[in-house]
């Protein structure tokens, strides 16, 4: 299966808290999505513990049950971060966002928590975001009717759920069966800024994944490169 994934710091950040993971079992593909958050070194250290806690937990428990193992594998990996969080000052208030896919031959299974987002190509190259963001702005348009526009404004970089922030955490749970061309898994600091029709060109293009994920990571810096970057392009059929 061809996946491949790129992250970038981005021009207005002194540090990437973004991390990524792709890491296939057998008959399976594990890739995660992560954006840290909190001060010092508290996002990046999160992002990435939450990557690698994934990356163990698929290679060495993963039961070929995605739905039963991604409620697992976020409960044990909320209570580390959690805990590395309160055992260190540094660390003191950091977590991460997490978007997962366990991709097998049949279907694709989500994870989501937080509001990195996991999109799909359709067969008629339209662009379907399958999760729901955890975050004020969403709340903002679904709740009180603002326009994503005037909700950014104000619920802008604000998310109501994460890893590692609490001693408890649900996140968002979704299967995938239909036939897709490409499944693009990124943090906010791509989807924000880059358009979904500028996103379909890429994906549509026929360039390699690899391409692909740097012309995503162009067009964001283009826009102002407010956040890090980070997208995760796998194949579909």
């Amino acid at each position: 299966m061809g996946a491949y994934g790129l992250t970038d710091i981005g021009k207005a950040r002194n540090q990437n808290q973004d991390a990524f993971a792709i890491v296939e079992e057998n008959d399976a593909t594990l890739v995660v999505v992560a954006d840290g958050i909190g001060g010092h070194q508290a996002g990046d250290v999160a992002s990435k513990l939450a990557c690698n806690l994934l990356m163990t937990y698929f290679k060495n428990l993963y039961d070929h049950n995605p739905e039963k193992w991604f409620k697992q594998s976020l409960k044990k990996v909320n209570k580390i971060v959690f805990e590395e969080a309160n055992n260190s000052v540094n660390l003191k208030g950091m977590g991460t966002t997490i978007v997962a896919a366990i991709i097998t031959e049949d279907d694709v299974w989500i994870l989501n928590v937080g509001d990195s987002r996991a999109y799909y190509l359709t067969k008629a190259d339209m662009l379907i975001k399958i999760t729901e963001d955890h975050s004020l702005a969403n709340d903002l348009v679904v709740k009180e009717g603002m326009s994503p526009e005037q909700a950014r404004e104000v619920g802008k970089h604000i998310i109501t759920r994460a890893v590692g922030i609490w001693p408890k955490v649900e996140g968002d749970i979704y299967q995938l069966t239909d036939k897709y061309k490409a499944l693009l898994l990124c943090s906010d600091g791509l989807h924000n800024y880059v358009a979904p029709n500028e996103i379909i060109k890429i994906l549509t293009s026929a360039k390699s994944n690899d391409e692909k994920c740097k012309q995503l990571i162009n067009k964001a810096n283009s826009a102002g490169g407010f956040d890090n970057i980070t997208a995760v392009i796998v194949d579909g059929e």
